[in-house]
């Protein structure tokens, strides 16, 4: 096959749009000149994706949001669907994002055109939908758990584990003293990182928990500091809001996520991919959630549905409960610095969780699931041998 090759990539929110960007990277040292565009945001952009639609503000969280976002989400489908026809790529890489993205292949599939469903949707649950349309709509799944694809083989795919891409990018970019320095830090004091999530919705639910929480701990432990990761989506101005005339003195850094993660010595982070990435990182964490309470009646429909005990990506890993959570209306400031005390360092809790979240990481694999993903791609695509020749 010629190295002539078009490739139009679907992702949704930031996590799915980071996964792509780094799988794109792996497979572009490879077909040089592959042509690319899509639907994704900033990093997918970055990596040389021509990008028909900004994804980047998709991310719904219950009910009302979907809904709000229903009409555009029709329609960009209804569109990128158009673009396919007209222009049927050799290959559409679909990364989570379920809702748009197993009809989009099904859709695809029926015309012909190849599959490749990276990061399968729900693919951390140890069992498989009772109606699981994918087998049939693509031509190769890779998954970042061992389970999924055991599963999902046993159900008629194409599907391979090759480890969590998070291992491949998941470090600091600072040693600990560096990055107390830079962020003018005393490095003998406590540091908690806060992570209020990447939308909207869950950053202007957590802050004003997280703010008193971290006033009522600077009561208790004197000296205490907190290190604020914004995600690219969150607008700086809407967090100056949240703390004004706070008393506790707070840093606020964007681009250091990763290293926030590794060097505090507690992290209370809102539940998603973040939960996994500190604990790649072996940080203990409390998981924090609140929403609207239509959001919170979604929660425990879709906890009763699922067969859920927990929502948080290390328990559910682990299938038992390392970090706490606080959900809805126990995710209290009282409640985040009751369970923060039985959690500082030299506590018995921190380094039970430390040990834990080692578990955790451990099921992950190995490191390079982004190139063995690539190396996949290229042969769902059928060019591997004719480029490495």
């Amino acid at each position: 096959m010629s190295t002539s090759v078009t490739i139009v990539c679907v992702a949704g929110e930031a996590s799915g749009d980071a996964s792509c960007a780094a799988l794109i990277q792996a497979v572009r040292k490879r077909l040089p000149a592959v042509r690319l565009w899509g639907v994704g945001g900033r990093r997918m952009a970055e990596g040389g994706v021509q990008l028909l639609y900004d994804s980047s503000r998709w991310g719904a969280v219950g009910v009302v949001e979907a809904l709000r976002l229903a009409p555009a989400l029709w329609l960009a489908q209804q569109n990128l669907k158009r673009r396919l026809a007209q222009q049927p790529p050799d290959l559409l890489v679909l990364v989570d994002f379920g809702a748009f993205n197993v009809p989009l292949a099904k859709w695809a599939k029926q015309r012909g055109i190849k599959v490749f469903y990276y990061f399968p949707p729900g693919s951390w649950r140890r069992y498989l939908p009772r109606r699981n349309d994918l087998p049939n709509c693509t031509d190769c799944i890779v998954t970042p758990f061992p389970w999924s694809a055991e599963l999902l083989r046993q159900a008629g795919a194409n599907a391979y584990f090759v480890g969590h891409p998070l291992l491949d990018r998941v470090h600091p970019s600072l040693s600990e003293e560096e990055f107390c320095e830079r962020l003018n830090l005393n490095p003998e004091h406590l540091r908690i990182g806060l992570l209020p999530g990447s939308r909207r919705q869950e950053v202007r639910a957590l802050l004003p928990t997280m703010r008193k929480a971290a006033e009522l701990l600077s009561d208790l432990e004197p000296g205490a500091q907190f290190v604020l990761a914004l995600a690219p989506s969150v607008q700086e101005e809407e967090v100056q809001r949240a703390f004004a005339g706070s008393t506790v003195q707070w840093r606020i850094v964007r681009e250091m996520t990763y290293d926030v993660m590794a060097h505090s010595h507690l992290l209370w982070c809102c539940s998603g991919t973040a939960t996994l990435e500190a604990a790649i990182l072996g940080t203990p964490m409390i998981i924090l959630y609140r929403g609207s309470w239509l959001m919170e009646m979604e929660y425990h429909i879709r906890k009763r549905s699922l067969n859920l005990t927990f929502i948080g990506l290390p328990n559910l890993i682990a299938q038992r409960s390392i970090c706490p959570e606080l959900l809805q209306h126990s995710a209290t400031p009282q409640n985040i610095v009751a369970y923060s005390l039985t959690l500082l360092p030299g506590t018995e809790g921190h380094l039970l969780q430390r040990e834990a979240l080692q578990e955790v990481k451990s099921l992950l694999g190995e490191p390079g699931a982004t190139e063995r993903a690539a190396h996949l791609l290229l042969e769902c695509l059928d060019v591997h041998h004719a480029n490495t020749r």
